[in-house]
């Protein structure tokens, strides 16, 4: 697993927005695709090679990458269908932000499926892994839900954005690896998790590893007091 980017939506630091490539023997799949990923794809991996995209919710810095990613595969071109999966307005929001970048972006038939898959409670089959959707405190416009990914043998728990609540320790529970937001290291945010905040629940997530994303300028000004393993740009884990 490859974070592609791991900053929050005002790039602190220089990190890219939310994108993480997992990559099992059935195939590929990012979690979120920030605004700024497109780069940080092409630089990592031949996007032709990405199956499925999982969206955590409807905010720019973890999905407005998308329209970029499937203008460069019409041109690339692609052939093969790419699945995107995530809450029940992506597709209606994918097709006004892709419109409003590029107004021609759809006057010629894509080269490839796009097939839309709205993620519930009920894991569904999205490229190679089994995805389920579940909802977690954020902005309630942004359709905010955490992810549970099976593949490749593992579960990866990813919280997307999300503040602290009773949701998190059942996305996390029994994960091999929980990939959690730690906007900041410990002013209170209501729509964030703070790392001092994931620190203090952590016997209540029960799951194998946690690896904090997402972070602010105070998160990384105070990242050496983070307990948890933190996750940079281009950084690589095994699951």
């Amino acid at each position: 697993m490859r974070f592609l980017g791991s900053g929050n939506a005002f790039a602190a630091g220089g990190r890219g927005h939310a994108c993480i490539m997992v990559t099992a023997t059935e195939g590929r799949i990012l979690l979120d695709c920030g605004g700024s990923a497109l780069p940080a794809i092409t630089a990592a991996c031949d996007p032709s090679t990405i199956d499925a995209v999982a969206i955590t919710h409807l905010h720019g810095d973890h999905f407005g990458g998308l329209p970029y990613l499937v203008l460069q595969q019409k041109y690339a071109p692609r052939s093969r269908p790419l699945a995107l999966g995530g809450p029940p307005s992506l597709g209606a929001r994918f097709l006004q932000v892709a419109d409003g970048l590029y107004p021609d972006f759809l006057d010629d038939p894509l080269p490839f499926d796009l097939e839309f898959t709205t993620l519930h409670e009920v894991p569904v089959q999205l490229g190679p892994a089994q995805v389920s959707a579940h909802p977690v405190l954020h902005i309630p416009a942004s359709e905010p839900h955490g992810l549970r990914v099976r593949v490749g043998g593992k579960l990866i728990a990813y919280s997307g954005d999300a503040a602290w609540s009773d949701a998190l320790p059942a996305l996390a529970d029994g994960a091999d690896l929980f990939i959690c937001e730690a906007t900041t290291y410990s002013t209170h945010d209501p729509a964030h998790v703070s790392a001092r905040e994931l620190a203090g629940h952590r016997d209540e997530l029960r799951c194998r590893r946690i690896v904090v994303t997402h972070l602010g300028d105070e998160s990384l000004a105070n990242r050496r007091g983070i307990d948890f393993d933190v996750a940079e740009d281009g950084s690589v884990f095994e699951v």
